[in-house]
């Protein structure tokens, strides 16, 4: 039987690989695909496939099979034949052992002081991690479990976060301890621990919930008394090893050079993707941000320019039109400037920032996306000034004015 939690993107599996033994390759399901050993671009492109998809394995993608995956695995010359078992025998596994996981992790629950615990609901299937609604006699819980491969460097990171943003100061799911005053526990293969579950709604799209995230972050960004850092990087050094073979380079180059080093910049508590896909309103209507796994002490403008390309291109992967949500840009700005508004100064590292984090992702999804990645970057860069002069104008109506 195939132990599919051992299983890579790809089919393969590292156990008993000499390079990860040795310590050469991080191995792709603990480094999430960031195997410079096996990928020149220093993400596995089969990796960041399944990611784009939402999906763990290849095989388990809704568009299995595609064209893509002769380019992409020339050495499996019957992928398709043996991905076609595997899928089946995934499903089946799946069924036959939904049973056996849910008996499993009420032992796990139980290291937690609940009354009548039950596993709900699974989140996220096709991930690497197991993510379960709990419910008990005293409310809603949800159950998170990252493999034990992970460095435990990361979980101790999202626990301190958890235990900062939320349990703190009310700005992400609490997190529980368990009866031993352990934070999390060591089972299944897996580091699991205990948060709050959200009661309430997922962040949309649309100006007012844009309003409210900007307020929310604000609150963040002024946060005191955390010192653990993000393991994001700040640095841009990195990014002038890439694409040194397209034809762009020397516009990137250039686009590089005028990046300001953020290290020397405003510091302070961050999330590193902040959207509404990483935010809930709670029925009272506060705001509350979730999926923690790089917040900690990063730059201020690199965390606020998050969104301004990354997520305020509209972009149509089959016709590749663009269009900009300056309604957006223009509500979380005023949610987080509020009536102080926002200098021009400000204003240019905010989007310095969201240049240099579009770039961070150009590699993420693999070599046949870079090249609308840069077309999107160029289109948002473009739409840098229209939107000042729509906060410009928008903030002289309310006669806040710019400095």
């Amino acid at each position: 039987m195939t132990d599919f939690t051992t299983m890579t993107a790809c089919g393969e599996c590292c156990i008993g690989c000499a390079k990860k033994e040795s310590g050469m390759c991080p191995g792709c399901i603990e480094a999430e695909g960031k195997v410079p050993e096996w990928a020149e671009s220093g993400v596995c492109r089969i990796y960041a496939c399944c990611a784009e998809h939402n999906t763990r394995y290849c095989f388990l993608c809704e568009n299995f099979p595609c064209g893509e995956l002769p380019k992409m695995m020339p050495w499996k010359t019957d992928v398709e034949e043996h991905f076609s078992e595997l899928r089946e025998e995934y499903r089946n596994q799946r069924i036959s052992s939904e049973s056996d996981v849910t008996s499993r992790l009420e032992r796990v629950l139980a290291h937690w002081d609940l009354e009548a615990p039950g596993i709900g609901e699974q989140f996220n299937k096709d991930s690497g991690r197991l993510i379960y609604k709990v419910t008990a006699k005293s409310g809603g819980y949800l159950l998170k479990g990252l493999p034990s491969g992970t460095p435990e460097a990361v979980i101790q990171g999202n626990v301190q976060a958890h235990l900062f943003l939320g349990n703190e100061h009310g700005l992400a799911p609490v997190l529980y301890p368990t009866k031993s005053g352990d934070r999390y526990v060591n089972d299944m293969g897996y580091r699991f621990y205990l948060m709050e579950f959200i009661a309430g709604r997922q962040m949309e799209e649309t100006p007012e919930d844009e309003y409210k995230l900007g307020q929310a972050t604000r609150k963040m960004h002024l946060l005191q008394g955390y010192n653990v850092k993000s393991p994001l990087t700040q640095s841009k050094a990195r990014y002038y090893t890439w694409f040194r073979n397209h034809a762009f380079v020397k516009e990137f180059d250039g686009i590089l050079d005028a990046i300001p080093n953020f290290e020397e910049l405003d510091q302070c508590f961050v999330h590193t993707d902040i959207g509404p896909h990483n935010a809930m309103v709670r029925t009272n209507g506060e705001a509350v941000f979730i999926d923690l796994d790089d917040s900690g002490i990063g730059s201020r403008y690199l965390d606020l320019g998050w969104p301004f390309i990354m997520q305020f291109v509209d972009f149509n992967h089959e016709t590749e039109e663009m269009r900009y949500r300056f309604d957006l840009a223009e509500a979380f700005l005023r949610g987080y400037y509020g009536g102080e508004g926002i200098s021009r100064e400000e204003y240019d590292l905010v989007f310095q920032g969201a240049v240099q984090m579009h770039i961070s992702y150009m590699q993420n999804y693999g070599p046949y996306a870079v090249d609308s990645l840069w077309k999107i970057l160029r289109f948002g860069m473009e739409q840098k000034e229209a939107l000042w002069e729509m906060i410009r104008k928008k903030e002289k109506t309310d006669e806040g004015g710019c400095r």
